[in-house]
């Protein structure tokens, strides 16, 4: 059962939309989504409803998206800078054969046609370890747990090096 539910009561209001619901939890859903909104008469020993909502049930259509993958060409391949081109192209046909995405050879991720280069951070706020992907020259970047700015340099001190886990950039200076 695929269900929406939107109630208002003055400035409270509730909107719940579920697809493929149990029918039988339907009911208690409902009973204390009322009751959140102070819509069921506690005084009552029977617990009815105080004020009758309009509820209205719509079935909703299912769609499948299709993915299709993106493949690198000669034009982003260019973007990138002259000492990792062949490397790169060697890396795509390695992950390839081994059923790999390509990023996870390279630390480069091509989004919409831009090359981003795979940075490791630790936040100096709270000490999330993360990795994010971005375009080349990123001077700082946010933190996933606590949205802190923290600054990262290029690996090895210079951009396009990278190290063992192909990160270019990191939060910690290397020389």
């Amino acid at each position: 059962m695929n269900v929406q539910i939107t109630l208002s009561n003055g400035e409270k209001s509730a909107r719940l939309k579920i697809e493929n619901f149990p029918v039988e939890s339907f009911e208690r859903l409902l009973n204390k989504t009322l009751d959140f909104l102070g819509l069921l008469n506690h005084g009552s020993k029977t617990g009815e409803v105080a004020i009758k909502p309009k509820i209205e049930i719509k079935n909703f259509k299912t769609t499948e998206i299709k993915m299709k993958p993106i493949t690198v060409n000669e034009d982003v391949i260019s973007l990138l800078p002259e000492p990792l081109r062949d490397w790169y192209r060697d890396q795509e046909q390695k992950a390839a054969q081994e059923g790999k995405p390509t990023f996870h050879l390279t630390g480069i991720k091509i989004k919409d046609g831009i090359p981003h280069y795979k940075v490791f951070y630790e936040c100096p706020n709270c000490g999330f370890k993360g990795v994010r992907y971005e375009k080349e020259g990123v001077k700082e970047v946010e933190c996933y747990q606590c949205a802190a700015p923290v600054d990262v340099f290029p690996t090895k001190g210079e951009f396009p090096k990278r190290d063992k886990f192909n990160n270019y950039f990191t939060s910690a200076r290397e020389e």
